[in-house]
């Protein structure tokens, strides 16, 4: 049976963009769950942040947790802290 160049090359190439395509997968997985990382962070500082100022009213505002500016605010029946334009909020 006489074997063709081309093949080879056809099926190397397959391979190739195959490994990339999971690559490429698993890169887009990581990134996601960092940034959902981050907002579970976000969430859990924000919480922090409205229990320091049940606490104390001397606390900074805006407070700075690592390099993001936390703004707290009090409105008629909520606390509510802003930060990278989310905005967390807790009923009295």
């Amino acid at each position: 049976m006489k074997r063709h160049d081309g093949f080879v090359l056809l099926e190397s190439l397959t391979a190739f963009f195959i490994s990339l395509l999971i690559l490429l997968t698993l890169v887009y997985c990581v990134n996601e769950q960092f940034n959902l990382l981050n907002q579970w962070e976000e969430k859990v500082s924000s919480d922090k942040i409205i229990l320091l100022h049940l606490k104390s009213d001397k606390i900074p505002n805006p407070l700075i947790i690592k390099d993001k500016k936390y703004y707290f605010s009090q409105e008629s029946n909520t606390y509510q802290v802003k930060v990278n334009g989310h905005v967390y909020q807790i009923k009295k």
